[in-house]
């Protein structure tokens, strides 16, 4: 097994920072250009389906820039527009990439979209997260143990919670059947709460990291979808490392390489801002 050490890890976080904004400054330069948009095979969401040949230059972008790393440490690949070719689970990391999340929002010309990557131990735990949003030109870095940076300067939360919930949810949401039951339990929670519905998912999980009060959530499916390792996989660690709630949405440990399939509907996901609110959203799936 390849061991990265700390300078290694260091190293790899700025080739992979470099890469996001590489690519996230090209995927910009096309927000008001034409581009052809197409569907491939995804999720149950039209999201998960939608991707454009912006995807896969950014994703190309990227590659390129990791491929040193790659080939020096041994790492393996997940990517979202590439077939998944299995070293995820032979390598001791991979790269997980997300060359852009969000292309929803990016083709109908509004905010909500990202680039993420992560390096992931085989055992599915984020090493190394990156997060580059490009139409606020706002780059988020984590190193597992050492905090998160934005932008080279540390990250820091508000001090105290707002009395607003900020809950920030994929649009694909508003159509699950128990959305009208679970908005139900909210509106009576004795709080302000405000409901987020057009950011992609790197996105809605950013915002509530920056919230006072926050929660992102999808519940477990037959079908496939909730998003994909690419997904979590770079806001996970910095969940971790701020000390907010992120698991599954049974309160298990997140795991981001599960051998049978890159889609969460398995154990659905969940991000919020303190432990409160995460049993509250726990406590919803057996009344709904």
């Amino acid at each position: 097994m390849t061991k990265l050490n700390n300078d290694t890890l260091h190293k790899l976080k700025q080739e992979a920072k470099h890469a996001a904004i590489t690519a996230g400054q090209y995927i910009q330069s096309q927000f008001d250009e034409q581009y052809i948009k197409q569907s491939k095979v995804g999720g149950d969401s039209l999201a998960s389906q939608v991707v454009t040949e912006v995807d896969l230059k950014a994703q190309e972008i990227i590659l390129d820039g990791l491929q040193n790393s790659m080939q020096t440490y041994d790492l393996g690949l997940l990517t979202e527009e590439l077939v998944d070719d299995g070293s995820r689970l032979e390598k001791s990391h991979f790269w997980c990439i997300d060359p852009m999340d969000g292309t929803l929002p990016f083709t109908e010309h509004r905010t909500g979209y990202a680039v993420s990557i992560a390096l992931i131990s085989r055992a599915g735990d984020p090493v190394i997260g990156v997060v580059y949003i490009p139409d606020l030109e706002r780059c988020y870095t984590a190193i597992k143990g050492g905090g998160v940076m934005v932008n080279d300067d540390p990250f820091i939360r508000e001090s105290s919670p707002g009395e607003t919930l900020h809950f920030y949810m994929d649009s694909s949401f508003l159509s699950e059947p128990y959305y009208d039951k679970v908005k139900a339990h909210f509106d009576q929670l004795d709080r302000a709460v405000e409901y987020h519905s057009s950011l992609g998912g790197v996105r809605n999980a950013i915002s509530v990291m920056s919230s006072g009060s926050g929660c992102y959530f999808k519940f477990p499916k037959p079908r496939k979808g909730c998003g994909s390792i690419w997904d979590y996989a770079a806001t996970g660690l910095f969940f971790e490392e701020l000390g907010l709630h992120v698991t599954d949405s049974n309160g298990n440990r997140l795991h981001l390489n599960n051998p049978e399939t890159t889609f969460m509907n398995h154990g659905g996901v969940l991000f919020a801002t303190d432990q409160q609110i995460a049993a509250f959203i726990m406590g919803l799936r057996e009344k709904v």
